[in-house]
């Protein structure tokens, strides 16, 4: 059985500014890292160690940044 979760980025700077987001190739605010680092470490403490994890993202800078916490957060 495979489990999906499916996230997605939080507060960008596009957000903040009152611009229209889509393919907008806005940043992540520092509260939006925070969540980042958040969302990743809530996802790790359901995850069992020796699982097998793909992980796919956008291109986008904003959906980049939140991904780039999972390798490295600890539950």
């Amino acid at each position: 059985m495979r489990t999906l979760y499916v996230v997605t980025h939080p507060e960008a700077t596009h957000h903040v500014e009152g611009v229209v987001g889509g393919w907008h190739d806005s940043q992540l605010t520092p509260a939006g890292v925070r969540a980042a680092v958040s969302i990743a470490q809530a996802l790790r403490a359901q995850i069992p160690d020796d699982a097998e994890v793909e992980l796919f993202s956008s291109d986008l800078q904003r959906t980049l940044r939140t991904a780039e916490g999972w390798p490295n957060c600890s539950a």
